[in-house]
């Protein structure tokens, strides 16, 4: 009896071990995985019936299309085709898909009220998911959860029933959206556009035909050359021949609020032409600006981009930067801002 107990503690504690080894697997499974809408742009799609003129489009790629005005339409054209009509869509390749997402056409409240979905691996054997109300008079995107997600490559709406205004036996869609579990797109750090910021300065140097080195270049493309020292690339200058004592600025409008994570700043080529401190603001109305952090030491004498961590509690529109120390000739050559992907 003392053996027959003690199997059954291993064996009990065996299967613990298994439940708890499978429990943690399922976890890390899982742990990366988000739902998203997923990209329509490679699928195709066929349909019981298509009208092929007389319609915004009418064609069952419409509902692809990511335009909420062109809609597909069943046939009408020679004889309307009748109910039930049905949109096949191949994603491809299997997905686990969680919600279908239907646009209605935008103007007209008729169209079909009944609808079933079903999904399939091979694009011949297929599993119903139910039978769903839609309504067409609603022109927002209205949503259907499939539950449990189903992994699939082929899914199938078939629409069963139309509106009691709907005269004859046509419908028509005009948005097919699928959301689904996709691995999570790992977060990084991406460099922004900066195409249509501006950027001002306490002073810069402005002498048309001698030299020009505005604030503006901090936001222009780094390969683009200074035009009056096509040697080197753009860079903004603080004047030099009036008396402009530390400290200098420059403000960068981005145009709209971003939540920053670096920002990154080029030295001109020149050392001598350098600062070694700043500073780091932020605002979203470009007049009352908080301080990001404490002053920051920079190196004139490397030309690689230096980035800075900067963690606003808000998405901020303004960045300013605030020469503190340096050479008697302060320059920047770049200005960049990053966020989190």
């Amino acid at each position: 009896m003392k053996h027959i107990k003690f199997y059954i503690v291993l064996l009990f504690a065996g299967m613990m071990t298994i439940s708890a080894c499978k429990k943690d697997k399922s976890a890390e499974l899982t742990s990366n995985m988000e739902e998203t809408r997923l990209d329509r742009s490679k699928w195709t799609i066929t349909a019981s019936s298509e009208q092929l003129t007389g319609e915004n489009t009418g064609l069952a790629t419409a509902v692809l299309d990511g335009d909420i005005n062109t809609i597909w339409h069943s046939n009408y054209t020679g004889g309307q085709t009748a109910y039930p009509h049905w949109l096949l869509i191949d994603m491809k390749k299997n997905i686990v898909i969680t919600k279908v997402l239907l646009t209605a056409r935008q103007n007209s409240a008729k169209g079909f009220t009944k609808f079933r979905l079903e999904g399939s691996t091979d694009g011949t054997t297929f599993t119903s998911y139910g039978e769903f109300t839609f309504d067409p008079a609603v022109t927002a995107e209205q949503s259907f959860p499939i539950s449990p997600a189903r992994n699939i490559r082929y899914l199938k709406l078939t629409a069963l029933e139309k509106a009691a205004t709907q005269t004859g036996s046509v419908t028509f869609l005009a948005e097919f959206n699928v959301t689904g579990l996709q691995e999570r797109v790992p977060i990084t750090d991406i460099a922004l556009d900066k195409t249509g910021w501006t950027a001002t300065a306490s002073s810069e140097v402005n002498f048309p035909g001698d030299e020009t080195n505005l604030a503006a270049f901090l936001v222009d493309p780094i390969s683009v050359k200074s035009p009056t020292a096509p040697d080197v690339p753009s860079f903004w200058q603080v004047d030099y021949d009036e008396l402009h004592p530390y400290p200098h600025w420059a403000i960068i409008d981005m145009k709209k609020a971003y939540a920053l994570t670096y920002i990154g700043l080029n030295a001109h080529t020149d050392p001598k032409q350098g600062f070694t401190k700043f500073s780091i603001s932020g605002s979203t109305d470009g007049i009352n600006f908080i301080q990001l952090g404490d002053d920051r030491g920079f190196n004139p004498g490397t030309t690689a981009e230096q980035r800075y961590a900067v963690a606003p509690g808000s998405a901020i529109r303004y960045v300013k930067i605030t020469l503190l120390e340096g050479t008697p000739y302060p320059c920047l050559a770049n200005f960049e801002a990053y966020v989190k992907l």
